[in-house]
Order: C-alpha cells, then sequence, then structure tokens
C-alpha cells in the first residue's frame, strides 16, 4: 500500500500544531512537528504510537521551553560559525543551541 503525503494538527491546550508525515519508501517515513521539535525518520510501524504520544510529546517540548528564557552570547568569526553549523547538524542537532549545550554540558 502506498502512502501519500501527509499534514494535519491536532490541538494540545487550545492550540492547534501541524504536523506532517512523508513517505520515504515502504518501511520510513519522515515526520515533521515544530511544537513537538520534531524532524526525523520514524518506521511505518511506529507512527500509530508516535501518533498518540504526540500531544504528550508537544507539552514535555513547551515546559521545556519555558524553562529555558536565559541567554548566553559570545562572539564567532564567519567561518567558526560555519564550522559549528556543520558539527552540529552532523552530530544530528536540529539547532547550534542544542549542540552546544549537550556539548558543554557533558564537559
Amino acid at each position: 500500500m502506498k502512502m501519500k503525503p501527509f499534514k494535519h494538527s491536532v490541538t494540545v491546550n487550545n492550540k492547534r500544531y501541524g504536523y506532517s508525515i512523508k513517505p520515504l519508501n515502504k518501511e520510513t517515513v519522515y515526520v515533521k512537528c515544530p511544537g513537538a521539535r520534531m524532524d526525523q525518520r520514524f518506521l511505518v510501524e511506529d507512527i500509530p504510537d508516535l501518533l498518540e504520544h504526540l500531544p504528550e510529546m508537544i507539552i514535555a517540548t513547551q515546559n521545556f521551553l519555558k524553562k529555558q528564557n536565559n541567554v548566553i552570547r559570545f562572539r564567532v568569526s564567519a567561518d567558526e560559525k560555519r564550522e559549528i553549523q556543520k558539527k552540529a547538524i552532523k552530530a544530528g542537532y536540529s539547532t547550534v543551541s542544542a549542540f552546544l549545550r549537550a556539548l558543554i554540558l557533558k564537559a
């Protein structure tokens, strides 16, 4: 059975959060849900569980983001910035902030 790209939304605390599911092959799909900071591949067989728990994941993400309200800033050159961005992507992070936070807190 061929799956077509799918866009929908889920309502959490009276707010709508969109998500999309794009088939990649018979076994995997690509799921994107900005509200849950999700942007990754999943097995097709895992989609029902994912959709069932998506509201909980959105709530957890929003609660986590509320706690992160402090800013640390520092300056880098354009070349350093590009290198940091490349390393963040290569390491599987969706944002440079998440990459730097994980790198520094691990130390």
